[in-house]
């Protein structure tokens, strides 16, 4: 009887501090934890949903969604990040860093929209003007390149891909300067020049990015094998769910 008591109590005790630790966090802002990760994806349009663990620095779960984020010059509409079991550096988060000692798992859901990419590579200085769309497979995009004071009309056809697991590069397929094809040794010298379009190595965390899917509208990249299928880490504050 007095084991079957001892067991309650401490099945009790366990209880309310995980209720106490999932009410204080969740939808909860963490000022220092939304200033190191702002640095990081270069918007303050983000979503938190925590779950802390019993010491500094230390999360059972950061969950988050961010808006009009920059991942290392790749400009995404929505980025999905979630890391499990995460040990972050107090003392860079109270200097405003984002530092991770030590974590779990994580996973990775972003949406990159053909309006996202335009201004992608504009920003680049690669084009003074740029036109871009998709049949859901590739990519095609005409515009002005200018180059030794003359304006040179381009037309491209490519796709992205997930190189390894970190990497996101442009591949182009076909390529016409002032309407007179390339050859193809000179495509992959201008490749080399603008990839990869998207890079972790400097990242304070990183994430693997299993696929990565065309649309008529941009793409999709995600921790999971489909990245079109339904998000698994989607699931927000309100009970939607982010479907492409």
């Amino acid at each position: 009887m007095r084991a079957a008591l001892r067991s309650a109590g401490v099945a009790l005790i366990a209880g309310l501090v995980l209720a106490l630790l999932g009410g204080v966090a969740a939808g909860q802002d963490d000022p220092l934890l939304l200033q190191a990760f702002s640095g990081f994806l270069k918007t303050r349009n983000i979503q938190f949903d925590l779950v802390p663990d019993l010491y500094d620095g230390g999360y059972a779960r950061i969950s988050l969604h961010a808006k009009d984020a920059d991942l290392g010059g790749m400009l995404v509409d929505e980025v999905w990040f979630k890391l499990v079991g995460v040990s972050l550096d107090v003392a860079a988060l109270q200097q405003g860093r984002l530092r991770v000692l030590d974590y779990r798992d994580t996973a990775f859901h972003g949406r990159v929209s053909i309006k996202r990419l335009q201004e992608y590579f504009l920003a680049a200085n690669a084009f003074k003007d740029i036109r871009l769309w998709s049949d859901g497979a590739s990519l095609f995009g005409e515009g002005t390149v200018p180059f030794n004071g003359m304006a040179i009309r381009v037309w491209l056809k490519g796709h992205f891909s997930v190189r390894g697991t970190k990497e996101i590069f442009l591949h182009v397929e076909n390529m016409r300067i002032n309407g007179f094809p390339l050859f193809s040794p000179i495509i992959r010298i201008m490749e080399s020049q603008v990839n990869p379009v998207m890079s972790q190595k400097n990242w304070p965390v990183t994430f693997k990015i299993r696929s990565l899917q065309m649309t008529t509208d941009g793409f999709f990249l995600s921790s999971q094998p489909d990245a079109l299928a339904p998000c698994s880490i989607c699931v927000w504050l309100d009970g939607t769910t982010s479907k492409p």
